[in-house]
């Protein structure tokens, strides 16, 4: 099965009621946020779970205690699941129960009932190329918007490339060069200049590629062949794709 699932952890970690997602991407929020989340769980005793899942937001509690906080739209709707783990070849756990009660769930009129967000756990964002009303209240901005070449040039244009990238999907993609810097359409470059700054970028790539995320970058440095210069993090592995998200 997959899903979001909203683990309970009974160990000294201290993840219950943490965003899992079951048999896909692997934790989604964990619990590295204020420690009363991480107490919340009474081990021996009832608790109780609290799960609004509205629209993009998907949001736990633990005995009242905020805990998740995730903005995602991989999955709109799907069924409500008990989950039973094996104990595998640990005899130690045999015998061992998890038992639930007084399951319930509202899905009329949800406006009304959604608890405020008063911030007193983290928030992540999984839905590519946007910003929560929470992250513009933090001062976040799209570096990207997921379709346009706005905002980005070519690092020796004064435009963005005609050739070498393309947008599909809400993913910027660079074009197979056969291993030359630089090459198909070049570096790019944001139009605006930055200094101190926090950034936040998601990319994939494939075995081989050899790239990376350059800041400080001084385009009149190199006016011959190769890469723009500036500080970088450096990727041992060209990407095929880059998403820029938020600065």
């Amino acid at each position: 099965m997959h899903g979001y699932q909203i683990e309970i952890d009974p160990t000294d970690r201290g993840w219950t009621g943490g965003l899992y997602d079951e048999a896909r991407r692997g934790w989604m929020h964990p619990v590295y946020g204020p420690e009363a989340a991480r107490k919340a769980f009474k081990m021996g005793e009832w608790n109780r779970f609290r799960v609004e899942a509205i629209g993009t937001s998907i949001r736990s509690w633990v005995n009242g205690v905020p805990v998740a906080n995730v903005v995602d739209d991989l999955t709109s709707k799907g069924f409500i699941a008990l989950q039973v783990h094996s104990i595998g070849n640990d005899a130690t756990k045999a015998g061992q129960t998890v038992r639930f009660r007084n399951i319930r769930i509202m899905t009329q009129g949800l406006e009304r009932q959604r608890t405020p967000d008063k911030e007193d756990t983290p928030q992540f964002n999984y839905v590519p190329n946007t910003l929560t009303e929470r992250e513009r209240k933090d001062g976040w901005k799209l570096l990207w918007d997921g379709k346009t070449t706005a905002g980005w040039r070519g690092a020796k244009l004064k435009t963005f490339p005609e050739k070498g990238w393309t947008i599909r999907d809400g993913v910027l993609t660079v074009a197979e060069t056969g291993g030359g810097e630089a090459a198909a359409g070049g570096d790019i470059v944001t139009m605006g200049q930055y200094e101190n700054f926090e950034l936040i970028v998601e990319f994939k790539i494939t075995k081989g590629a050899n790239s990376g995320i350059k800041y400080f970058v001084d385009t009149e440095l190199n006016k011959g062949e190769g890469s723009s210069i500036g500080a970088s993090s450096r990727s041992s592995t060209t990407p095929t794709t880059r998403t820029p998200r938020r600065v």
